[in-house]
């Protein structure tokens, strides 16, 4: 298994979005976010017994992200729709990690 790079994680949140869209700090804030959901999940913990292949709530983490960022706005006002693709495109990554 490949070692997670935050940088990597990053540029492809930034290649889910439009040109006009990438700003990389907001996108930043959107992967701490992402970790946050994790975090709260119990998606972080690790359990060697667990053989659990479910698949991530990604509609469950976009409106998790969609409330923080209303609390706490980004620099972008990101649309659900752009949540969503630099989810997948974090989730892609990580999953390449582990080919």
């Amino acid at each position: 298994m490949k070692e997670y790079d935050e940088n990597k994680a990053t540029a492809a949140m930034l290649a889910a979005l439009a040109d006009n869209r990438r700003d990389e700090d907001a996108v930043c804030e959107v992967l701490d976010l992402i970790y946050d959901y994790y975090e709260e999940n119990g998606d972080l913990d690790i359990n060697i017994d667990d053989d659990d292949d479910s698949e991530t709530d990604i509609a469950g983490m976009v409106s998790f992200i969609s409330r923080q960022l209303r609390r706490h706005p980004a620099s972008v006002d990101f649309s659900a729709e752009e949540i969503e693709a630099m989810v997948r495109a974090e989730i892609a990554y990580e999953e390449c990690l582990l080919q």
